[in-house]
């Protein structure tokens, strides 16, 4: 059954007001979808009916800059962080919904978010997106985390490849940074998220090179070419047998992405591409993230 890897926490609590419904063109561009940005929890908690397990997270903002908010969340208490949020969703669900904390290496307030979010929020993991947070992967900061995750085997799910916002360095999210990583801290579990799309090739050359580095395919069906291109990427290296399935809630939904993943070869047979082992993709719905990643539920 599905573990979805890589969701993102409700942008309200409660069912969101007319007035406030969003929708993006961006993040999906190159296709004909549009992506609701505003979902409350019951649009969630409905999304996830199917799956066995989902990962669930925000991005922390960068500490210099109060409005840098990536899937901003206005319709919660202003009082609860995106880790709040993350660790009361979960326990709607808790066998079902594992909430990530987000944090930003820079904070001054680092080591109390880090502490609360392992201890009184029952955290289980940390999702970083150095290009949306404007850090350097590589940073003295990023670094001593890095250290700090491993110590307390703590999973990383990384934003890899491209992004639609402007103001977030693409350098940053380039998969050739985690290999330094994973080779300092070989013990560290990471997930490259979305096959680090468009730079499949760099992030298939460090998931096969590190034992403790996966990939998930999160945002990659509707742009079919790219997709194929990828997967047959990771099919001809042998290494399909490290990525995770993903749906980028709310960009799209874990059945969304897995009618996606059913109809991958049928688009194969359509351009007389090579076919994806079945066997792989049954393998990568069926495929158990939380024991792989040693999660305790």
């Amino acid at each position: 059954m599905i573990t979805d890897v890589h969701t993102h926490i409700p942008s309200h609590q409660k069912k969101v007001p007319d007035s406030e419904i969003r929708f993006d063109e961006s993040m999906q561009s190159g296709s004909q979808f549009k992506t609701k940005l505003t979902n409350s929890v019951d649009d969630y908690l409905s999304s996830m009916e199917n799956v066995e397990f989902s990962f669930i997270f925000g991005i922390a903002r960068k500490p210099w800059d109060a409005k840098s908010e990536i899937l901003s969340a206005p319709g919660w208490d202003k009082k609860f962080n995106h880790n709040d949020i993350a660790s009361i969703v979960s326990k709607l669900s808790p066998k079902k919904i594992v909430p990530f904390m987000s944090l930003h290496p820079m904070d001054q307030n680092l080591d109390y978010e880090y502490k609360r979010c392992l201890n009184e929020l029952d955290i289980k993991g940390i999702k970083l997106g150095p290009n949306y947070q404007d850090f350097h992967p590589h940073s003295v900061e990023a670094m001593n985390l890095y250290s700090r995750l491993e110590n307390d085997n703590v999973p990383i799910i990384f934003h890899q490849g491209t992004s639609p916002v402007t103001n977030a360095p693409l350098e940053y999210s380039h998969p050739r940074f985690i290999d330094k990583i994973a080779t300092v801290f070989p013990n560290l579990k990471m997930i490259l998220a979305h096959l680090g799309h468009p730079w499949q090739e760099y992030c298939m050359s460090v998931v096969r090179k590190h034992k403790n580095v996966y990939a998930d395919l999160s945002a990659q069906f509707y742009r079919p070419w790219s997709f194929w291109q990828g997967m047959n990427l990771f099919s001809e290296w042998g290494v399909l047998d490290k990525v995770f399935f993903g749906s980028d809630w709310p960009v799209t939904t874990p059945q969304q992405t897995e009618e996606g993943i059913n109809n991958l070869n049928l688009y194969a047979k359509q351009f007389n591409l090579p076919k994806i082992p079945d066997e792989d993709l049954k393998n990568i719905l069926n495929r158990n993230a939380v024991k792989i990643l040693d999660i305790k539920i």
